[in-house]
Order: structure tokens, then sequence, then C-alpha cells
């Protein structure tokens, strides 16, 4: 079976090249297709052992499952951060999204704790408890809170379903299914326009044979006139791959798939998943992974056998749409066939900590393309700029990045984080004061409950020196879909932001922002061969090309869990200036949404059941 396969992938690369091409390349093929067939076999094998395993240790494994809860769920999240500030429970907020197992764990921690918390911040913890319940059923929770189910609107032996939020659950020991509708939509309002977007959709999440779940979480949506989230945009909309001007709307439509299956053993848990990944503590932005780009496919680890210590990693299929042409053919029917470059990304993070209310995250990551996936790649552990080394000695290496992240909570309501994004170091640049290494930094402080209750400060510093983030070969630029994996606003840029915010109840969150963005102009990446380099020796910031100062004023009610309305103000003010042989208007248009663009006063207003 495993020869069959291997004959029906080189079958089939034969018939996506050009006639002449395959005789030519055919003994290539044939060697090739040996080698493959070893390698696929041996694959094989290994799977094959590592499932047998796992069947034998089922039924004596925990009953942990892993389904990972979206970022955009904004208030758990706050939540969980703001008691890890009062040092309540300790969390590697490092990494993001969490599982709904781990913040199930940290719920259930607070529930021993509640004599320290206020009046609000008691009635939040309620609140996420009764979304929690599936995770909590087993545990016995005799604090005075209770893990009761969301207010059912019917319940019938197994099955209950909910209004507010729209749930359905079904829970049958060891099986349990929860699905819910996803529905919503947001108006913006200025002097130059009057837009909205709108989307439908729904998620599912599956627990079953104590060790295995499933979750999936659709949706389609429509930009109505203007579409916010396009590569070049300086934004922080979520990135999204727009069917532009469909049906002659103007505005853009598009559809997202996220979902994946995990695997979970004691303190050990993988998993194939297609999902947005966040690394590096931040409120505005990380600046290693931001999780903005399209949802991808990934093969995804976690391991935590200690408290102190904890590795993440996964290997992702990134999307390079990047065309090649080797492999671009017209079948007979007259149509091109346009393939895609293949892009990969493995990257790792090993967080250490706490050490007196500190944690140390390191890790590397490797962006390659032009190779098949290399079996090095897969191991979660290794320094991947050494591994290329090997692998393309004597040629040009793959684009490889190294980076930390520091959080320390050693005092109650503080938290004190940095982050550094390092790209393609090279250590000779670190002795020529004429040169520099392409790096983003970013760190910034948050103090919460003090000296007032139920008041957040924020600041927060980000810097990225010309070319960071960026290569010359636009298969392995760090991105996916053209989106940027790191800071929205990607190299030569530099910001600062302030964020006040107070909850004076569960439901409500006001809150208060002051953002300054700066985009220096844009310095072409070419090198000529024989002559000394001049990609790191541009200057940061030598002119601001594209500025963007901002107030938002916004007041959120979450009247059920992820079910929010909300009503924003935005004052912006985005300018830009001749330079870099490019005009004011070039950078205006290429770095803003036309609404945003000039002197603004925007009003906002979005109602959504679900994210």
């Amino acid at each position: 079976m495993t020869y069959s396969l291997v004959n029906t992938i080189y079958a089939f690369q034969l018939r996506s090249v050009p006639a002449t091409s395959a005789i030519k390349d055919l003994s290539a093929f044939e060697r090739n297709k040996k080698l493959t067939f070893t390698l696929v076999k041996k694959i094989f094998s290994f799977l094959c052992c590592l499932l047998i395993t796992a069947s034998c240790l089922l039924p004596r494994v925990s009953k942990a499952q892993t389904v990972f809860e979206h970022t955009s769920s904004i208030g758990l999240y706050l939540f969980l951060d703001e008691m890890a500030n009062e040092k309540l429970i300790t969390l590697n907020t490092a990494v993001k999204p969490y599982s709904r197992t781990v913040i199930a764990e940290k719920l259930k921690q607070l529930t021993t704790l509640k004599e320290k918390l206020n009046k609000r911040q008691k009635a939040e913890l309620q609140f996420y408890l009764r979304e929690f319940y599936i995770e909590l059923q087993s545990d016995s929770l005799s604090t005075g809170f209770q893990s009761q189910p969301l207010k059912p609107y019917r319940k019938k032996n197994s099955h209950t379903l909910s209004i507010l939020p729209p749930v359905y659950a079904f829970t049958s020991k060891p099986f349990s299914l929860n699905f819910r509708p996803l529905g919503g939509g947001t108006g913006y309002a200025n002097s130059q326009d009057k837009i909205y977007n709108s989307y439908f959709g729904g998620s599912i999440f599956m627990y079953g044979f104590k060790n295995l779940a499933i979750y999936a979480n659709y949706r389609d949506a429509h930009q109505a006139k203007q579409v916010l989230a396009l590569p070049q945009y300086l934004t922080q909309y979520p990135g999204a791959n727009y069917k532009l001007n469909n049906g002659n709307r103007p505005g853009g439509d598009y559809s997202e798939m996220r979902g994946g299956i995990t695997f979970t053993y004691k303190w050990f848990n993988i998993g194939i998943v297609k999902d947005h990944v966040e690394w590096g503590n931040n409120y505005n932005s990380s600046n290693i992974l931001s999780g903005r780009t399209p949802s991808f496919a990934m093969l995804k680890m976690q391991v935590k056998p200690t408290k102190w210590f904890e590795l993440n990693y996964f290997h992702g299929w990134l999307v390079s749409e990047v065309i090649d042409s080797a492999r671009t053919y017209t079948p007979g029917g007259g149509q091109t066939r346009t393939i895609f470059r293949e892009k990969y990304m493995a990257a790792n993070f090993i967080t250490i900590g706490p050490i007196k209310g500190a944690a140390l995250s390191l890790g590397n990551s490797i962006v390659y393309s032009d190779m098949n996936i290399q079996p090095a790649y897969l191991i979660p552990f290794l320094f991947y700029k050494s591994v290329d080394h090997t692998i393309n000695h004597g040629i040009d290496n793959q684009n490889s990045q190294i980076f930390f992240d520091l959080s320390i909570r050693s005092f109650k309501h503080v938290h004190l984080y940095s982050s550094l994004f390092i790209d393609e170091f090279s250590i000779a640049r670190v002795t020529d004061k004429d040169r520099h290494n392409f790096y983003s930094i970013k760190a910034g402080i948050k103090v919460s409950n003090w000296p007032l209750k139920n008041i957040a400060y924020n600041f927060e510093y980000t810097q990225s020196t010309p070319i960071t983030y960026r290569h010359r070969v636009p298969s392995l630029s760090f991105e996916s879909n053209k989106f940027q994996l790191g800071h929205y606003l990607s190299d030569n840029s530099r910001e600062y932001y302030f964020a006040i915010s107070y909850k004076p109840i569960r439901a409500l969150y006001l809150s208060l922002s002051y953002t300054l963005a700066q985009k220096g102009k844009e310095n072409p990446y070419v090198d000529i061969p024989n002559q000394p380099q001049t990609v790191d020796r541009f200057t940061l910031l030598d002119t601001i090309a594209w500025q963007n100062q901002q107030v938002n004023i916004t007041a959120a009610w979450e009247f059920a869990y992820n079910c929010k309305i909300s009503l924003g103000y935005a004052y912006n003010n985005t300018t830009a200036n001749n330079t870099g042989n490019q005009t004011t208007q070039y950078y205006l248009e290429k770095f803003s949404p036309a609404i945003f663009r000039g002197r603004n006063n925007t009003l906002t207003l979005a109602l959504n059941f679900g994210f």
C-alpha cells in the first residue's frame, strides 16, 4: 500500500509538468521515488508503532483533553491575565491560545481563593464557571461556587438547549458535544464613508474516548464597500483572503475554517490543527507571532512535565501565494492551472518559570521552501539555523529567526514584560558599528487594581529595525497568504501605546487608549554579489513615511459568554510624507483603508453572538 501511494504521488507530479520536462526528468523521478518510498515506509512504520502504543495506554491515561479557546474571547483572556497579575494563578501568557482544560483548571483554582476576590471578580468567576461546566463536571466544587450549565431554555436527559448564549450541549460520559451558532456585525461611520461587516457560522467541540478531542469553527463573512484587512494595510483587523467585489458587490467576501483533532496524555498533547498562534506577551499586537494571518494548518505539540518547564512547538504549512512557474501548466481545456510554491515553518518556544514570579521564554523558527518537508524540522527542540547550515551547505540558506520573552509578575498588581525578535542573526554585525542585525523589541507594563480597584493601566513600546520580517526571496518571507506573521507594522517602524480600562461590574468594560504608530520609508532588499552588503546599514526611521495618531473610547457589555454589544468612538489622524521616491498619496493608499485616511471621527457599533 505504501509503494502504491508513492507511485500515485509521483504519477501526479509527472502529470503536473509539461511533457518534455517529464521525459527529461523521468530518471530523476525514479531515483527520487525509491528514496521517497524508503522514507515514507519508515514514517508509516513509526506512526503505526505510535498508534499501537497509544491504544495500549489508552485505558490507563488521564481524562485530560485539549480544545483551544480562541483569543477572540477577549473578556475571558483579560480576566485570566488580571488574576495572574493579582498573583492568584500562574499562567504562561507568552503562548496563546489556551486550552479549555487549562482555563478550567485555573478557574477551579480561583474558587479556593474567593476571599481574595472583590465583588466584580467573584461575579466574573461565576460567569466563566458556567461556560466551562463540561470541563469541570467531573470535579466536586464545595467552595460556594457551582459549575452548573448555562441557564437552560430546555433540558431533557443529556440534552441541554440555551438561548443566551445560543448553545446546544449533549453530555453522556465519556462523550460530550457542544455546538453554538455564530453571527454578528460591526458598522463604521465617519465623514469619509459608512461601511459594515457581517458574519455567520457555527462552532463545535467534542470530547470522547478520554484522550481525544475534536473542535471546529466556521464563518462566512462580508465586508461591505471597503475591505479593512489587506496584507499591506497597517491595521490590526484579522487577516482574510477576500474575494473582492464578488457578485458586483463593492467590498469583499471571505470564509474562515479553523479546527483540529488532538490527543492528550497527562502532561503531553499533540494535534493536527488549523488555527491561529500568538507567541509573545503583549496587549497590542505581539512582535513574535501576532496571530493576524489567516489560519494555517500545523502539527502542534505542547509538553509540560513540571510546573516550571513548558515546550511549545509547531510545524506549519504556510501559504506562499508565490507562483511556481515550473509546475504551472495548461491542461486540455485551455485554462492555466496555477500552482503555488510550497512553504513551511517550524518553530519552538521553551518557557522556564516561574522563578520568583518571572518566566523566561526562548525559541527559534525557520521558514523554508523549495524542498520537501524536512524531517529534521519535525524534531521539536532543535536549533534550526544550525540544521539549515548542514542541509544547505554551500548554497543559499533558508530564513531563520530567534526570539526571547520575559514576563515578570514578582509584585502584586504589576506585570512587566519584554520580547525580542531577531531575524537572520549575524555575529559579524554585532562588532561592526555601521551595521545592525534585524530585530524587533517590545517592552511594556500593566498595573491592575492599584491604586484603585477595577482599573487597569497599560503602556507598551515597540520598535522594529529596517528589513526585520522581510526576505529577498518571496517564498521565504515571514508571511502566510502575504500577511505578516510578526508585528502588524512590520519593519522600520515604532509604536507607543497607552490604555486605561475600567470594569465597574461584571458585564461592563470601559476603555480609553492612545496609539502613535510610525512607519519609515520602504528600503530595497537588494544585495549585489561580491560587494559590501547594504541592507543592514539602513537607519531606523530616518524619515517618517506614514504616521497614525489614534484615540479610542470603547464601551462593551458582554451580556452572555462571547455575546457582546459594543459602542466605540475613534479619532484618528493618518498622515504621510513624500520620501523614498514615493509620494504622500502612495503611502496613504498602500498602508491605510480609505475610510481611515486623513483626519476622522469614527463611530462604531457592534453586536456579536460568538466569535
